[in-house]
């Protein structure tokens, strides 16, 4: 029996915010001599974000650091736009969660779950601010637990990151339905119990959750 569902962040639940990049450059255009284009930002931020996310893929942003991380990230981007924004303003006003937004269904799904009672977690590679990134989103409330890689010590497909998430909940993996975007992710977790399922959303397949109302069928 089911009793709690998991799902990753990025690429099920949440995805890229759309028409934010022209926006950021607007903001960014209002201290920078000569203005931003969305094309300039983008060829500016993309190397800087590859080396910073892999400072988060190694586990290299614990709690406590988080601000200090993403202000030394916007203080290399202005430097290389030649602005004079500064740094804090940038990560107060631009905090990387508004560059990701709901899935269409994913606020109906949570609530849901939580109607039926099902516990609801999450599970992502991500910094510590896991929980803020779905408030800021309208998510938070639905959700009971969160497991940033950051925060806990794991980055999946660690199979120990799946054992503490089950001992933390309480349940044994096979009473968890598992929900995530990475194939890898997936067969690590099915390795250790859990029900779990390959999330490919708007690409239909064999056994591949395209679509979130597909949960619902899953669950029932």
């Amino acid at each position: 029996m089911i009793r709690a569902v998991l799902f990753d962040r990025d690429g099920v639940l949440m995805r890229p915010a759309r028409g934010v990049w022209p926006q950021f450059a607007e903001w960014l255009s209002r201290c920078t001599p000569g203005g931003v284009t969305p094309e300039r930002l983008l060829r500016t931020i993309e190397p800087i974000w590859e080396r910073y996310a892999l400072e988060i893929r190694r586990l290299h942003v614990p709690p406590g650091t988080e601000d200090e991380f993403w202000t030394k990230m916007a203080a290399e981007i202005v430097r290389a736009l030649d602005s004079r924004c500064h740094p804090h303003d940038l990560v107060w006003s631009w905090p990387y969660y508004r560059f990701i937004e709901p899935v269409l269904g994913a606020r109906a799904l949570l609530e849901w779950l939580k109607l039926r009672e099902y516990v609801v977690a999450v599970y992502s590679n991500t910094t510590p601010s896991l929980r803020e990134s779905l408030a800021y989103h309208g998510l938070a409330d639905f959700v009971d637990h969160f497991f940033a890689s950051n925060t806990i010590g794991f980055l999946k497909p660690d199979g120990r990151g799946y054992q503490l998430v089950a001992e933390t909940l309480g349940l044994r993996p096979e009473e968890i339905a598992y929900f995530d975007d990475y194939e890898d992710n997936v067969r690590f977790a099915r390795r250790e119990g859990y029900r779990a399922y390959l999330v490919r959303l708007g690409q239909p397949g064999p056994e591949v959750v395209h679509d979130l109302d597909l949960i619902y069928d899953i669950l029932e």
